[in-house]
């Protein structure tokens, strides 16, 4: 059989996204033992308070760690980055205001 005696399979449309409308609709609707309301993900949560007890408990206390390690990662870079900016600004101030003064001084 060649290539060109097989028939195309046509694929169904890909469905409408919900409307804001059913997405509320659906959460309204959820009951209280929903795990999606009831799991707390503030950063304390994550992180279990006992000893891991198994490989996979201390393996998600090490995933734990790099995530929050890799959120303070982002957070200095990004105040390094205004730093940086900060310093690059003042010392392109001080260039023309030490230019300034060798003028001054001809």
């Amino acid at each position: 059989m060649t290539s060109r005696s097989k028939k195309r399979i046509v694929l169904p449309s890909r469905p409408e996204p919900p409307s804001v409308d059913d997405i509320l609709e659906d959460v309204r609707g959820a009951v209280a033992s929903d795990p999606v309301f009831v799991c707390d993900l503030s950063e304390d949560s994550l992180i279990p308070s006992q000893e891991p007890s198994s490989d996979s408990d201390r393996q998600y206390m090490q995933s734990c760690s790099y995530v929050q390690f890799n959120n303070k990662l982002k957070e200095a870079q990004t105040e390094l980055k205004e730093k940086y900016e900060s310093l690059r600004a003042s010392g392109l101030k001080l260039g023309k205001v030490i230019e300034e003064l060798r003028e001054a001084a001809m």
